[in-house]
């Protein structure tokens, strides 16, 4: 009863409110088209320019100019490398040559610290990761959108595939001005674009999020102290390494609400210098067939809504991380007669050459322990670890194709196992594990507290390396069990008495 009178009330109220707000909102109406009518006649004067110089240009600075002819562009001074990206640098510039196949194409932007200012950040961790394609414009230009997906129909000709479009318009993050149009090496079109103002700058999908910069109360961006470190090309990917400067604040301590850190750097000097990599992936033409979440099975998923003409509900679906495992195709018959076989593409981590080597051979035991589940689904040697190749420079730990773990310099006692995965199908394309250098405090203390009792060698205020090598292996695995997709089993650990 009391339900029903609170909802009669919220009704009633609901309607009041309803009816004065429209009287205020045409008001306000007519005060704004007043406003607006003013604001037409207003002459724009000098102060009103957009700020930013040549930074704006690559953010949302429409076209000025026609296109050149490509050889005045593109000219004999030009260093090229062929990838995902044709890219040119001449002198101080730098230009991305886009084939028209990758217009409309959707990448995955994954940016990571190379280095960092500390205050419990560290190099190799990830700071922010978007979805973009590249768009054609009016008047010569190249859009980047940013892809917000949320919302999708199950079937784009439908009519409710259009009302949800209407909804849904990607954000046009930067404008770009084609320099040129060329020809591709498969015979397609290309545009030309200059990147160099657009990496250089603060521009979000290639920076830190607005959440890292409150945290460690970073402000604007010096221009003069940001650079493009280097640019690499791959057939699937593009790597960015830039220096970015930012002016900086101490904390402010005592600040109700107000979460933040302070850097050294910027007690010191009111300024904060990070180096960043930002890898441009291309996702692959057609999803990876999605598998639905069971929520009695513990997977990291992701999810969106999916909206159908035949529907009398909306449907929430949501779609588990994994890995794509498929047999060779000269193997699929073999797999499924149920012997095992390698995958196309296996899963590889990688350790940091940062990792003392001591250590190595546990972590890496720990990675190939997972052999013998995948074994289980038919897939011999599916996930390996391996040593960095330090010699090889055509290889970055921040490059978006490869699975590391990353080992950090920190008196933090904790590891954690993350997974980049493809949000449209829930794929997961690499992971970076991030190795606290302490965790080995926190092993030693679980350990002496649950078994000294029974295992003499606990009893001691330093393991020695074999009973330390093995917990590191423990967690090493466990790590691993993450970014494979799996959460932590709480449901199984209950109903374990100790």
């Amino acid at each position: 009863m009391a339900g029903s009178l609170i909802s009669a009330f919220v009704k009633f109220n609901y309607q009041v409110f309803t009816q004065f707000m429209r009287k205020v909102f045409t008001t306000l109406t007519l005060v704004a088209s007043v406003t607006a009518a003013v604001a037409q006649q207003k002459p724009a004067g000098p102060s009103q320019a957009p700020a930013g110089g040549a930074a704006a240009m690559g953010r949302g600075a429409a076209a000025t100019s026609q296109p050149k002819p490509y050889k005045d562009v593109i000219t004999d001074k030009a260093v090229s490398q062929s990838g995902l990206f044709t890219v040119h640098k001449i002198e101080d510039k730098w230009y991305f040559e886009i084939p028209d196949s990758i217009i409309g194409r959707d990448i995955l932007v994954s940016t990571r610290y190379t280095k960092t200012a500390g205050g419990g950040t560290y190099g190799g961790e990830q700071v922010n990761v978007q979805t973009v394609r590249w768009e054609k414009g009016p008047s010569h230009t190249l859009f980047m959108k940013v892809l917000t997906i949320v919302n999708v129909a199950a079937d784009s000709s439908q009519p409710i595939a259009q009302a949800v479009t209407n909804s849904n318009m990607d954000p046009i993050v930067s404008s770009f001005e084609i320099k040129t149009y060329g020809k591709g090496s498969d015979s397609t079109g290309t545009v030309v674009i200059d990147v160099t103002d657009f990496f250089k700058g603060d521009n979000q999908p290639v920076s830190l999020t607005p959440n890292i910069k409150r945290r460690f109360n970073l402000s604007g961006l010096a221009g003069d102290r940001s650079y493009i470190e280097s640019i690499h090309t791959y057939p699937i990917n593009t790597e960015i390494r830039t220096v970015k400067t930012f002016s900086a604040s101490p904390a402010q301590p005592g600040i109700p609400g107000l979460v933040s850190s302070s850097l050294p750097s910027a007690e010191a000097t009111g300024v904060v210098s990070l180096g960043l990599n930002s890898s441009f992936l291309l996702l692959p033409k057609t999803p990876m067939r999605k598998r639905l979440f069971d929520q009695r099975v513990g997977f990291f998923a992701s999810d969106y809504t999916v909206y159908s003409d035949d529907q009398q509900k909306v449907d929430e679906q949501v779609f588990i991380h994994r890995w794509r495992l498929e047999p060779k195709d000269e193997d699929v018959e073999k797999w499924k007669r149920g012997e095992l076989v390698e995958p196309k593409r296996q899963i590889v981590y990688y350790i940091d050459p940062a990792t003392p080597k001591k250590w190595r051979p546990y972590l890496m035991a720990g990675i190939n322990d997972w052999q013998a589940a995948f074994e289980k689904a038919g897939f011999k040697n599916a996930i390996i670890a391996k040593e960095w190749p330090e010699n090889d420079k055509s290889m970055s730990l921040e490059d978006a194709r490869f699975s590391v773990v990353r080992y950090f310099a920190s008196d933090i006692e904790n590891a954690y196992g993350p997974n980049v995965a493809d949000p449209r199908s829930g794929e997961i394309l690499e992971s970076h594990i991030g190795w606290y250098h302490n965790v080995m405090k926190l092993l030693h203390d679980w350990y002496m507290v649950q078994t000294a009792a029974v295992d003499p060698r606990a009893r001691h205020m330093k393991f020695d390396d074999s009973l330390m090598g093995s917990l590191i292996r423990f967690v090493s695995s466990h790590e691993v069990g993450h970014t494979l997709g799996l959460r932590h089993n709480m449901g199984s650990s209950s109903r374990t008495p100790v």
